[in-house]
C-alpha cells in the first residue's frame, strides 16, 4: 500500500462467551484493524483456507496458520473487510471452561 497506512489494536475482556463449544467465564477478545484496500471480494469466503492469498507475493500461509493456532488454544479467528477497513477479530479464553452448578451451586 503506498501513502499512509493505519493499524489500529484493541483489546478487552469477555465474559460469560461460547468458544469451540465450550462456555468460558473470561476471554480475551483482540482486534486488529487496518485502512488498508480490503480482503478482495472473491476469496473473502476461503481467505482462511491455505495457500489463498490476496497478495501477488503472498504464500496463503499466515492465515491459515493463524487460525490453526487460534483453534488450538480453542478460540476463534474472524474477518470483516471492506474497502478502506479491514477487522481480524481473535477471540482467546483465558480462564478455565465454566462449571455447571450442581446441587445448590451457584
Amino acid at each position: 500500500m503506498r501513502g499512509k497506512g493505519e493499524i489500529v489494536t484493541r483489546t478487552r475482556a469477555l465474559r460469560q462467551v461460547t468458544l469451540a463449544k465450550k462456555r468460558y467465564r473470561l476471554a480475551l477478545e483482540l482486534q486488529i484493524i487496518d485502512n488498508g484496500p480490503g480482503v478482495p471480494e472473491a476469496i473473502r469466503d476461503r481467505i482462511f483456507y491455505p495457500l489463498v492469498s490476496g497478495r501477488e507475493d503472498g504464500t496463503g500461509l499466515g492465515l491459515a496458520l493463524a487460525q490453526s493456532f487460534v483453534q488450538h488454544h480453542h478460540g476463534s479467528i474472524e474477518v470483516d473487510s471492506v474497502p478502506g477497513r479491514t477487522s481480524f477479530t481473535l477471540r482467546l479464553p483465558i480462564a478455565s471452561p465454566a462449571r455447571k452448578a450442581t446441587n445448590g451451586e451457584q
